[in-house]
């Protein structure tokens, strides 16, 4: 008697109801998402179109001038990745391990920091291909977005043009 009285009555319209809340819940999330993805998709083509990316803001003839000065020092650039990847698992070892601490991880991280920096000056050779040939508006590029550039010309954390983390292997990264 009580149930009666104090608890809704469920009944089938009420079930239905539910169901179709849900249903148009979920149809809206999957619509969304997959808005979503279209989105990203068309700002990556774009950005593509116009030449972004890595090295986006170089012209063709300086990204294949800087792509065949890269490929110059290949054989260099894969054993240091190979080296790189190497001293990151070391890394992450010492960093996971039980006992971690700055006194154990310091040199597995400045062993890593030391074959990032050899990678970028492997690079300097290459940039410097280039660099004599880039218009004022690129250099007012370059300025206005350090991170970008640094990380398209020298590569950051091991990635960038001719190598790095994307490929890592020869011919990776281009």
């Amino acid at each position: 008697m009580f149930a009666q009285r104090c608890l809704p009555r469920i009944t089938n319209k009420t079930v239905y109801r539910i169901m179709n809340t849900r249903t148009f819940l979920a149809s809206s999330i999957v619509a969304l998402s997959l808005l979503s993805a279209l989105a990203t998709h068309a700002v990556a083509q774009a950005d593509a179109a116009r030449g972004g990316g890595r090295a986006g803001f170089l012209t063709t003839e300086q990204r294949t001038k800087l792509r065949e000065a890269m490929q110059a020092s290949q054989s260099d650039m894969t054993a240091l990745t190979e080296k790189l990847r190497a001293a990151e698992k070391e890394a992450l070892k010492a960093v996971t391990a039980k006992d971690a601490d700055e006194k154990s991880v310091r040199p597995k991280l400045e062993a890593v920091a030391k074959i990032q920096t050899d990678i970028a000056l492997l690079r300097l050779k290459a940039v410097k291909e280039v660099a004599s040939t880039l218009t004022d508006e690129q250099k007012t590029q370059l300025e206005s977005n350090p991170g970008m550039a640094y990380n398209a010309l020298l590569g950051g954390f091991g990635g960038g043009m001719g190598g790095g983390r994307r490929g890592r292997g020869a011919g990776a990264g281009q």
